[in-house]
């Protein structure tokens, strides 16, 4: 039995205003939450160039989940069920 999941598309749009909670660092590649990049104006390796997320590693998913990460950005990533 798969599980369906409802999204608020709009929440996390590329049309709309950026509220991503999670970005990585286009120089090493390193997660970064927003309120990291909020205080220190980039990455930690001095980057200051962001991107989107997408795709993240099984640690770097259990690292959001401690973190609190919005659950409706997590389940961007799911799997679907394309039979369903």
């Amino acid at each position: 039995m798969s599980k369906v999941i409802t999204l608020d598309t709009t929440k996390y749009s590329k049309d709309g205003p950026f509220r991503d909670p999670v970005v990585r660092c286009d120089s090493c590649q390193r997660l970064l939450f927003r309120e990291q990049v909020q205080k220190y104006g980039g990455c930690f390796c001095g980057s200051k160039r962001i991107r989107n997320v997408r795709s993240f590693t099984p640690e770097e998913r259990e690292l959001m989940i401690q973190k609190n990460v919005d659950p409706d950005f997590l389940a961007l990533f799911e799997e679907i069920d394309e039979n369903a």
